[in-house]
């Protein structure tokens, strides 16, 4: 997830160092500080970017582009990181890697 809140969320756009307006970018939506992960059966990981600014839930804001406190040229824009991952998860199988180098790590034998 952290890979595609940077290309769908900070690579698309910079903000302006110089404006009092514009944001200042912490970089927390992409830090795993910002991810919640949690096994919720024996076989489902559920992981949940829960990035919030005080009661504002920012992934939320960022993945549909609406309800943001400022105008900007992203404003109303959805940038869809969580599907993104989704996706990439998919086409990748990343997972199922990183699955099997920790059961092994572990020493379970697998086939």
């Amino acid at each position: 997830m952290k890979d595609k809140v940077k290309e769908e969320v900070y690579d698309v756009y910079t903000p302006d160092p110089n404006s009092a307006y514009s944001y200042k970018r912490t970089g927390l939506l992409g830090s795993e500080e910002s991810m919640k992960s949690e096994l919720i059966n024996d076989t489902t990981l559920v992981i949940e970017n829960i990035r919030s600014d005080g009661d504002r839930n920012v992934a939320e804001v960022v993945e549909s582009g609406q309800n943001y406190n400022y105008s900007f040229e992203y404003a109303g824009v959805p940038r869809p990181f969580t599907e993104a991952t989704r996706e990439d998860l998919r086409n990748t199988g990343a997972h199922k890697a990183a699955m099997y180098k920790g059961l092994k790590r572990q020493n379970i034998k697998l086939k």
